[in-house]
């Protein structure tokens, strides 16, 4: 039987789609047309570029010991937010102005993940799929996160997230497979 997505009604579907032409680059794509991008400018390194309906920011991840990810605003490198990463794929996104998300794995085996506030309500969650050479994913937007205000920086960031996930994955599949 196949497995229906969680999704709610009158819910916005989001797709993480790879760019057309470029090697670390995704689309995202709505029924109105591509709402947002992410790209990393080099080959190798955590630096990427997101834009979601206008709004721009850089992410980067530091940290070996305790990793995380800073969000800036892209054009005048002001940080914005920090999202402290566990070993487990958990995180809590601290934003400058106080407001806090957490970043959850739903499920051990299942591939997915959401933004929630800090009670738990989930605001914006990911389903991605990962082929041999392709990555895509599903967002879905819950109703409760129409009023917030750093829906775009989620939703982008999510996906720099899984991403880097993926490649953290692949990279160890690599070692396991080589050694």
């Amino acid at each position: 039987m196949p497995k229906k997505k969680k999704t709610q009604p009158g819910a916005p579907s989001l797709h993480w789609v790879p760019a057309k032409g470029l090697k670390r680059a995704y689309e995202l794509h709505a029924a109105d047309g591509t709402v947002g991008r992410i790209r990393w400018p080099k080959l190798f390194g955590s630096l990427a570029e997101a834009e979601y309906r206008g709004n721009r920011w850089t992410f980067k991840r530091g940290g070996f010991l305790r990793p995380h990810v800073t969000v800036r605003n892209e054009s005048s490198g002001e940080d914005l937010a920090v999202l402290d990463l566990t070993w487990g794929g958990s995180g809590l996104l601290k934003m400058r102005d106080g407001a806090r998300f957490r970043w959850e794995r739903l499920g051990f085996w299942a591939r997915r993940f959401a933004f929630t506030d800090e009670v738990g309500v989930e605001l914006v969650a990911f389903e991605p799929t990962f082929g041999l050479l392709r990555r895509t994913g599903v967002v879905d937007i819950r109703p409760e996160a129409a009023k917030v205000p750093e829906l775009g920086m989620l939703v982008t960031l999510g996906w720099y997230v899984i991403m880097l996930i993926a490649d953290d994955e692949a990279a160890s599949a690599a070692v396991i497979c080589c050694s």
